[in-house]
């Protein structure tokens, strides 16, 4: 009973990932109107968040192998509560964006400590753990432009929304200080830490959540945007969006209960597909506001697993160097969403956010024959990280 009571960290710590980069996408329509900016300069947004995600999630993963994972994550979660507070305070664009990039830094950290440590506790059936605690970025991600919604109705504008999230990044980063995870786990030696990235099983993995990232990342930083486009006004355009990550949250807590049964690759390649289905259908039917609830919410369901199911099969492949597996897997999901919503606001600037939408699923479907790659090589047996060694 106590160990799952030691799940509600990672929850929170979860919850304030997707608060944050949720709440991104929802903000942008109104951040360029405050600031008189086109798409593809208040694009920018992502380009700083995922610039400072992207940094700090690699050199995370490392120092987490060599030194110390905890004090990472609680770093992580405070540099994450500045990023959120700048975001609320500061009046210039420039320190707004610097924000983001802070913001970045910190979830960065965040992001790739949550996953080593919390298996490091949770040792058994670690990806049905992890999509369990991964749902919980999905209750985020809903919350978030539901809440926006919410207070765009009752006469606050984006500020308010990072007001909230820096209370709740306060809160977490208050539980995270008492002492209920193991202080120091073993460092692991540079030359295992540089034998990691010769194995091409790594790499493979690494496209797949690149590719996921530009799927899921575009969908979620243009959505609201694109919908405003064709006449739904921002406060509905969020709450479709919502109903993405509530198909997210729920198709975690319910496929978490059968993705180490089936096995890690077989789930993902089954989520990848209906990820592309939903999707297509969603952009090239006539739309219907009830249609495209239900498409949506069943991309976000299929597409659900596909993350922590990733960085639990990178785990266990890697089990000495499990911050650094994880982590990269989680950067290669930061690149996607550096690159591909940034340049999803040059191509919607200049040929329309229509253009930028359809590109979602063609990412989609990249991830997918990368994941037939990596299938692949697991059905040639590629050994684990301990078998490397013996090389």
């Amino acid at each position: 009973m106590k160990k799952q009571f030691l799940l509600i960290p990672f929850f929170l710590a979860l919850i304030m990932i997707g608060l944050g980069l949720s709440g991104m996408g929802v903000i942008i329509p109104e951040m360029a109107q405050h600031f008189s900016v086109p798409y593809s300069v208040v694009g920018r947004v992502f380009l700083f968040h995922g610039l400072g995600h992207l940094l700090s999630i690699f050199i995370a993963g490392i120092l987490g192998d060599m030194i110390n994972q905890v004090s990472i994550l609680r770093w992580g979660i405070f540099l994450s509560l500045v990023g959120f507070g700048g975001i609320s305070f500061f009046p210039s664009f420039s320190l707004v964006m610097a924000s983001f990039l802070l913001m970045g830094v910190g979830l960065g950290f965040v992001d790739a400590m949550v996953n080593p440590v919390a298996t490091s506790i949770f040792t058994e059936k670690p990806a049905g753990t992890l999509n369990i605690i991964h749902a919980f970025f999905g209750l985020g991600s809903l919350t978030a432009p539901r809440l926006y919604s919410f207070l765009v109705i009752e006469g606050y504008g984006w500020r308010n929304l990072y007001y909230i999230l820096t209370l709740f990044a306060l809160v977490t980063l208050v539980i995270f200080l008492f002492p209920f995870i193991p202080r120091k786990n073993q460092p692991s030696q540079f030359g295992e830490l540089w034998g990691v990235f010769k194995q091409p099983v790594l790499w493979v993995m690494g496209f797949t959540t690149l590719f996921y990232a530009g799927g899921v990342n575009t969908l979620n930083g243009w959505l609201v945007s694109y919908l405003e486009e064709g006449g739904i006004p921002r406060g509905e355009g969020a709450i479709f969006l919502s109903y993405f990550w509530l198909g997210l949250l729920l198709g975690r807590l319910i496929l978490s209960q059968v993705s180490d049964k089936i096995g890690h690759l077989n789930i993902i390649r089954l989520n990848a597909l209906g990820g592309i289905v939903f999707t297509s259908l969603f952009l090239f039917l006539p739309f219907h506001p009830t249609w495209a609830l239900i498409l949506l919410f069943g991309a976000g369901f299929m597409l659900s697993t596909l993350i922590p199911t990733t960085i639990s099969y990178a785990i266990a492949t890697f089990p000495e160097v499990t911050s650094t597996a994880s982590s990269w897997v989680l950067f290669n999901s930061s690149l996607g969403s550096l690159l591909f919503p940034w340049l999803g606001g040059v191509v919607g600037t200049a040929f329309g956010l229509r253009l930028t939408m359809v590109f979602i699923p063609v990412f989609l479907v990249l991830m997918f024959l990368f994941q037939q790659w990596l299938a692949k090589m697991g059905k040639e047996n590629v050994p684990v990280f301990g078998s490397y060694q013996k090389e």
